[in-house]
C-alpha cells in the first residue's frame, strides 16, 4: 500500500486531509459506474459500507444527491468521534467546500450557536433537488433541521446534527462548483472583513483540536487520491 499510495504515509503525521476517507472512496465509485448510475452506485457503497467493521472503518451513514443541470454526490463525515468531526468540517469550510457551503457552515459555531453580524445561509430554488438516504439500507431520509437552517430545504427532521456534518454539504458544494449560474441566483453577499474574522476564528478552534489530540500540524494540506 506505501509503494502504490505513498502520499497519505509521507502526509499523515504533520498535515491535515482536505478530505475523508469515504468522500475518496464515493468518487470513485461514482467516476467507476458515472453518475446517473444510481443503482450500480448504491449497491457497490453499500457493499463496502456492510464488509468494513471495527473502530476505525470510516464509512459515512449517507449520501446525498443534489440535481439540477448535473447530479452530485456527497458523504457524511467519515469520523470516529466529535473532535475528530469538527476538524473535519473546520478543515472542509477552510479549503475544500465552495465558498457559499463554507459561508453557511459557518454561519454557526461548532457549539451550535449562530454566529452575530454574519450570515451566509441560503435558500436554495425548487429547480435544486437534495436528497439524503441511508448508505446502508437506500432508505430517503429527510434532512435535518440543521440543514434546513443552512440551506432552507424544506420539511426538515427534529433530528439535529453539528452543523456541515450532513451529507447535504459535500453533494451541494459539488453542485454549486459544478453549476456557476445557481450560485449568483441563491448565495447571499457577506460582509468580507466579517468573514476574514470568521475564517481565523474557525481556524484557531481548529488549531485548538488539533492540540487537543497532540497533533504536530505543519499549517499545510494534501488532497488524499
Amino acid at each position: 500500500m506505501m509503494k502504490i499510495f505513498p502520499q497519505p504515509f509521507e502526509s499523515y503525521t504533520r498535515k491535515l486531509p482536505k478530505r475523508t476517507p469515504f468522500s475518496c472512496v464515493l468518487d470513485m465509485v461514482v467516476s467507476m459506474f458515472g453518475p446517473d448510475n444510481e443503482l450500480e452506485i448504491w449497491r457497490k457503497l453499500r457493499d463496502i459500507a456492510n464488509v468494513m467493521s471495527g473502530k476505525h472503518r470510516f464509512t459515512s451513514s449517507t449520501i446525498c444527491i443534489s440535481e439540477s443541470g448535473g447530479r452530485y454526490y456527497g458523504a457524511s463525515m467519515s469520523c470516529t468521534g466529535k473532535k475528530e468531526g469538527q476538524i473535519m468540517i473546520a478543515v472542509s469550510c477552510l479549503c475544500t467546500w465552495h465558498y457559499s457551503v463554507s459561508n453557511a457552515v459557518m454561519t454557526y459555531k461548532p457549539d451550535k450557536n449562530k454566529r452575530k453580524n454574519f450570515d451566509g445561509t441560503m435558500k436554495l430554488q425548487e429547480c435544486v433537488k437534495c436528497q439524503a438516504s441511508n448508505v446502508k439500507s437506500g432508505e430517503e431520509m429527510p434532512p435535518c433541521r440543521s440543514c434546513g437552517n443552512l440551506f432552507g430545504l424544506e420539511k426538515p427532521s427534529n433530528q439535529m446534527w453539528p452543523y456541515g456534518n450532513c451529507a447535504e454539504a459535500e453533494s451541494l458544494s459539488k453542485l454549486l462548483y459544478g453549476e456557476e449560474e445557481i450560485v449568483k441566483k441563491v448565495v447571499p453577499s457577506v460582509d468580507c472583513k466579517m468573514r476574514e474574522q470568521v475564517v481565523k476564528e474557525v481556524k484557531a478552534h481548529l488549531e485548538e483540536k488539533l492540540q487537543e489530540s497532540e497533533f504536530q500540524w505543519d499549517s499545510s494540506y494534501y488532497i488524499p487520491q
